[in-house]
This record gives structure tokens, C-alpha cells and sequence, in this order.
């Protein structure tokens, strides 16, 4: 199954730890990393993802509040990339954060 999100990104300028290149506008160079609260336990959980930006304009570091379309075939992901839901972006370290706008059917 796939799972589907809309999503507002922001990726973090270089010189606060952000990538030192832009990405193509589809990419899956970068992890998602969802925190939530399940059964009183605080969760995080990776997933391999590709993201798309809606304009078709590259990634840019730097950049705040890219609309990007989020899919991924991790069945878990179902509990985790819902509204209001906020995340990291990583590549080997945090280059960004984004918060989950609404999920795309």
C-alpha cells in the first residue's frame, strides 16, 4: 500500500546544517523521521520516502514552507504521516523539518 501526504517543508540554510546543494524538485535522497505518541509510549520512526515538490521547483536550502507531496510504500507509515503531524528531514543528519498537512487518497 501506498501511503500519500501533503506536506509543508523547510530546509535548513547550510551554515545551520543543511545540504550545500539544492535537490531535484522528485527526489528520495532524504528520510522521514516521524515522532508520535502510541500506547504511552513516545515513538520515532525513519521512512525511505519519495518527495515531490507541487511547484516542480527544485529544493533549495534555506528554503521555507516548499508544498511537497510525501509517498511511501511503508505500511506503518499509515499511523504516522497524518495532519498536524511534524517531522525531520535527514540525510545523514537533520537538513530540515515539516509538518503534514492532510493525507492524499
Amino acid at each position: 500500500m501506498t501511503v500519500r501526504a501533503k506536506a509543508l517543508i523547510t530546509l535548513y540554510p547550510p551554515d545551520e546544517g543543511g545540504l550545500a546543494h539544492e535537490l531535484p524538485f522528485r527526489t528520495q535522497s532524504l528520510v522521514i523521521c516521524a515522532h508520535t505518541a502510541r500506547e504511552g509510549r513516545e515513538l520515532d520512526r525513519p521512512f525511505q520516502a519519495a518527495i515531490t515538490a507541487d511547484d516542480e521547483e527544485p529544493l533549495v536550502p534555506g528554503e521555507r514552507l516548499h508544498v511537497v507531496t510525501i509517498a511511501t510504500n511503508d505500511d506503518d507509515a499509515v499511523d504516522y504521516l497524518r495532519p498536524g503531524l511534524r517531522f525531520r528531514l535527514w540525510c545523514g543528519h537533520d537538513v530540515g523539518s515539516g509538518i503534514v498537512s492532510r493525507r492524499v487518497i
